[in-house]
């Protein structure tokens, strides 16, 4: 987290910075005047820091006086609501995704064109269960096995039980993320990296259920599948989480505590250590 307002306003360029400072001063009027004058400025994008101005407010609502107004004024004055609105949904904002979706936002919309990564993808993957519920609530479509095994949904709605060994539906892909450049596209309707994806996903969000059923299903405990930006495995994941309960589970199906992932090149124990979990420390042997 930046440590005040000001790291805001340096991070993107330098026409965004009266305009993101009367939003952290909650200066409605400056901004109402600044917009005014420069009527492009709220659909403009930054070359660094937060993209748009209202990804800004989406990305830092918790952070601002007035985050909900200061939306609304970028809104009308024509900023677009696509990116910011997946942004919110991960940043754990659930005031923006409120007023993105009443202000006509597609609760089933992506952030780029082509992409099939949405809201409720995102606000699972950072585990705002509370805001992945919502979304449903709102008529978010539950897109891919690992959007399911994420909510702790039913499971069985993307596998072909006719089909020989209960093959997954073609529904069940292709394997999103909100770091693209992790999936190998020849991976990404994989049968074995779809249902190990939505095994970590499970895991990652805390749903235990899922996390049995996937198993049943194949799911390879010790598998780094694509779309994590820890390229690690299931164990990295209930370890970032503090989930003593899941790690314990994971441990009894053999579970390997010394697979180093990709992004730090750390084992179980060093993640507990990193994510302050000590508690889990006496759960990984030591060397």
């Amino acid at each position: 987290m930046t440590e005040s307002w000001t790291d805001y306003v340096a991070a993107m360029d330098e026409v965004f910075g009266p305009a993101a400072m009367a939003i952290y001063l909650d200066d409605m009027d400056e901004l109402t005047r600044i917009l005014k004058e420069d009527p492009g400025l709220a659909s403009r994008r930054s070359s660094c820091g937060h993209p748009t101005l209202l990804q800004l407010v989406a990305c830092e609502a918790g952070q601002l006086p007035n985050p909900v107004e200061a939306g609304r004024k970028l809104v009308d004055a024509g900023a677009s609501m696509a990116e910011p609105f997946v942004a919110a949904a991960g940043c754990d904002s659930p005031e923006i995704v409120d007023l993105l979706l009443d202000r006509g936002a597609d609760v089933n919309g992506t952030a780029q064109e082509g992409n099939v990564w949405t809201a409720l993808d995102e606000a699972i993957y950072w585990c705002n269960l509370d805001v992945a519920r919502s979304l449903v609530d709102r008529g978010a479509h539950v897109r891919a096995l690992s959007t399911a095994a994420g909510l702790g949904a039913d499971l069985a709605l993307f596998f072909d039980e006719r089909a020989d060994g209960a093959r997954l539906a073609a529904h069940a892909g292709p394997i999103g993320s909100p770091f693209p450049q992790t999936i190998d596209p020849a991976l990404a309707n994989d049968q074995q990296s779809l249902i190990d994806h939505a095994f970590v996903m499970a895991v990652n969000a805390g749903q235990r259920a899922s996390a049995e059923a996937l198993v049943t299903r194949g799911a390879n405990v010790n598998s780094t599948p694509p779309g994590y930006h820890w390229r690690g495995t299931a164990l990295h994941a209930a370890t970032w989480r503090g989930d003593r309960e899941l790690v314990v589970w994971l441990l009894s199906l053999g579970a390997d505590p010394s697979i180093r992932d990709g992004l730090a090149d750390a084992d179980a124990a060093a993640w507990a250590s990193h994510h302050g979990h000590p508690e889990l420390l006496d759960l990984f042997p030591t060397a």
